[in-house]
């Protein structure tokens, strides 16, 4: 069972030092703060079970700090603790109304009162919203293949990693029975990937584990785990694994992107039932955009809701083919967006290992990639709420 882990935000080190040793007494996992901003992006790093907060920093009055945790979906469930040296009760209704759970004047005995009430605030956190997610989880899927599902989500997981810094995203090659994230990525195979992580025993699955493990390739800024290197080796894949590897994944990560190529199986369902957002990828030719229809009505079937399918129409292969107007009639639901031809820069780019935005920052299909990631991450975090 993981351990709690509790952020202290303190300009004080004297006192963050006290009342750390307070808290690993009680076996709690620690880490440090000395300033507003620092306390933010270890928040989004770490995802802490609970905040403690002194009233006195240097660059945010402690209101401002919890603002922007709360307006921030990936941040806004953690628990937060006031601490100020001084009896003030306009600065505690501020604080309270700001959303802290408890607010403590500081002296010794009440320092002892609060680290034992950290039990019951967690529990009580716990009740009133019990299935909440420590990380987003953004599946991409498609109804058929050859029409760029596993480029747009390299790519769009990239945009994501860029537009919500310092949030960390990994991704997962989950396509079988081959997959080829890496490939486009320009990671090294070597030995680590999603078979060799299957075959783990679940205890040793753990946060440390994948942000050690996961690979980080050259100008992507996203974390990746690697699909089966062959047809014959994914016939080594564990399904059993695969439903904690996925909750560790959340807790490790502050966005866990998955790409499923055209699976709808036994091993992809329970990923898809799971997902904050379903990204599926539409082709420009009628027999594809026919599967997607299929595909679609497939998931609505099975309980998806359908604020949680986002559909891009992707010109991959050229310009013939059938315009977003004429997929929408078909599909009978609204496509989100439409990626622009690009000749063939985009797989320029995959074969040259790197992103399109970097590749190509100025033309069209790098906007609407940033549009993507925008309009992803925002439904997703809408959609967990």
């Amino acid at each position: 069972m993981d351990q709690t882990k509790i952020l202290l935000i303190d300009t004080d080190e004297t006192s963050r030092d006290f009342l750390a040793q307070m808290l690993h007494k009680k076996d709690y996992i620690v880490s440090h703060a000395s300033s507003g901003k620092d306390g933010i992006a270890k928040a989004l790093e770490e995802l802490p079970d609970l905040i403690i907060c002194d009233t006195h920093l240097v660059d945010l009055s402690v209101v401002e700090l919890m603002e922007k945790l709360g307006q921030n979906p990936i941040t806004s469930h953690i628990l937060c603790i006031v601490l100020s040296s001084q009896s003030n009760p306009d600065e505690m209704h501020k604080c309270l109304e700001a959303g802290c759970a408890e607010f403590y004047v500081k002296s010794g005995m009440v320092m002892i009162t609060m680290v034992n009430a950290i039990p019951k605030i967690l529990l009580e956190k716990k009740r009133d919203h019990p299935n909440k997610k420590n990380g987003l989880l953004v599946v991409f899927l498609s109804a058929n293949g050859g029409i760029g599902t596993s480029s747009l989500c390299a790519n769009i997981a990239m945009n994501i990693a860029k537009q919500t810094h310092p949030a960390t995203v990994a991704v997962v090659d989950m396509v079988l029975p081959m997959g080829s994230l890496s490939q486009i990525m320009g990671a090294d195979d070597g030995e680590f990937n999603i078979l060799k992580v299957s075959e783990q025993p679940v205890d040793e699955i753990t946060t440390e584990y994948f942000r050690e493990k996961l690979i980080l390739p050259p100008f992507w800024l996203v974390h990746l785990l690697p699909g089966s290197p062959d047809p014959g080796a994914s016939n080594s894949l564990q399904p059993t694994q695969i439903p904690a590897m996925i909750i560790t994944l959340k807790k490790s990560y502050n966005f866990t992107i998955i790409d499923l190529g055209r699976s709808l199986s036994k091993i992809s369902l329970p990923i898809i039932h799971e997902a904050d957002l379903i990204v599926l990828t539409v082709g420009t030719n009628l027999s594809g955009v026919n599967l997607t229809k299929k595909a679609w009505n497939y998931l609505l079937d099975l309980g998806i809701e359908k604020d949680r399918l986002f559909p891009i129409l992707n010109r991959a292969v050229g310009l013939e083919g059938l315009t977003k107007a004429e997929a929408e009639k078909i599909l009978g639901f609204d496509i989100k967006l439409t990626i622009p031809y690009m000749m063939g820069n985009f797989a320029l780019a995959n074969n040259q290992n790197v992103p399109v935005n970097l590749k190509f920052p100025n033309d069209t299909v790098s906007i609407v990639l940033k549009q993507a990631a925008i309009e992803i991450s925002k439904q997703a975090m809408k959609v967990q709420g």
